[in-house]
């Protein structure tokens, strides 16, 4: 593959520049590399992170710390950042990071950079569990059987019934995150235990209803939802315009911590389901979709997330042109739908790069 022509300012060649946000993730640093490693353009990496002791600093053409939480403070810097740099285009890999930049798209479109994320409006609804499985219901998205509930009246209410009808059910926070505050019900077990070092806690129904029903005093709105089958399934959507570019299926090897490895799939099925999320929703960009399967084998919608997964490297690294593709849609040049990467299992492990000095 040639390597698309160098962009210029002032008749000097510069390198396409990208705003990685929030390196800190286990997989950041791969994606600093393989972005700064393209075939296809020559990209300038510009990290940004609110620590300043992450490895991934070192991998980056240069690296900022945005010392702050508050939304509007780390996007104003971004910002900031983008403008110091002559940056092309920022792509944020967290859930906050994209809520506190879409509202910026426009300050970012006046320095000549664009912003990897949907419009606010649908980033909002999809960062919302709840407003997400609204949407999803209504434009014909198969999401599991699911309840709302604002209350602890009505949260009860909700576990009783759907327990009655399935004999597990699970309780997430309208606005968690990464399994924060997720509840599994189900009798297979005793007590109430962690879940393989993840963040949800699994237990037993009268565990439940006795000892956890108050700590979502705090956590309203909440989803119950009807339990689906293992493992969890991870699809990797390039689109443009609601057109899928390239879909990718993996299904995780260990469900709860979804770094441990990925199988890549051939499955026509989740690929046409991710072709019809894109449309559906009217998606560009490169997005994330966590996906699982009822007992009748059917693949229901657990969530879209609003940006990428730092693990879309797994798909990376098995072949997809995600990556190159997306800044290839970002500069307006013509991508046409590629197929995923053959069948591969695609497993993490410790390595070692020369850093930037």
């Amino acid at each position: 593959m040639l390597i698309a022509g160098r962009r210029r300012r002032g008749g000097v060649a510069v390198a396409y520049t990208v705003i990685l946000t929030s390196v800190g993730l286990e997989m950041a640093a791969d994606m600093i590399m393989r972005l700064r490693r393209s075939a296809a353009h020559e990209v300038r990496v510009v990290a940004v992170e609110r620590r300043s002791d992450v490895n991934a600093r070192h991998f980056a053409d240069a690296f900022v710390c945005i010392d702050s939480w508050d939304p509007q403070t780390f996007a104003v810097g971004v910002v900031r950042v983008a403008e110091q740099f002559d940056a092309d285009l920022v792509l944020p890999l967290v859930d906050g990071d994209v809520l506190a930049l879409a509202p910026y798209a426009e300050a970012f479109a006046g320095l000549g950079c664009r912003l990897a994320c949907n419009r606010a409006e649908l980033v909002d609804t999809l960062a919302d569990k709840l407003a997400a499985y609204r949407l999803f219901t209504q434009v014909g998205l198969p999401v599991p059987d699911w309840r709302a509930a604002d209350s602890r009246e009505r949260l009860v209410a909700a576990v009783e019934q759907m327990f009655g009808l399935y004999g597990e059910v699970v309780v997430k926070p309208a606005m968690a995150q990464s399994s924060r505050g997720v509840s599994v019900v189900r009798n297979a077990i005793h007590g109430a235990q962690e879940y393989l070092g993840s963040r949800e806690v699994h237990m037993d129904y009268d565990t439940f209803m006795t000892r956890f029903v108050d700590v979502y005093d705090a956590l309203f709105p909440v989803v119950v939802m009807k339990r689906l089958c293992e493992p969890v399934h991870d699809l990797d959507i390039l689109a443009w315009e609601g057109e899928a570019r390239c879909v990718v299926p993996r299904r995780r090897r260990n469900t709860a911590l979804p770094n441990e490895g990925h199988e890549i799939l051939d499955s026509q099925v989740l690929t046409d389901l991710g072709r019809d999320i894109a449309k559906k929703l009217g998606l560009s960009w490169l997005v994330d979709c966590d996906v699982m399967f009822d007992e009748t084998g059917a693949p229901c919608v657990l969530e879209v997330n609003p940006r990428p997964s730092h693990s879309t490297v797994v798909s990376v690294a098995a072949g997809a042109p995600l990556l190159d593709d997306m800044i290839s849609l970002a500069r307006g040049l013509p991508v046409a739908e590629s197929a995923g990467p053959p069948p591969a299992l695609v497993v993490p492990y410790r390595t070692m790069d020369i850093a930037q000095t």
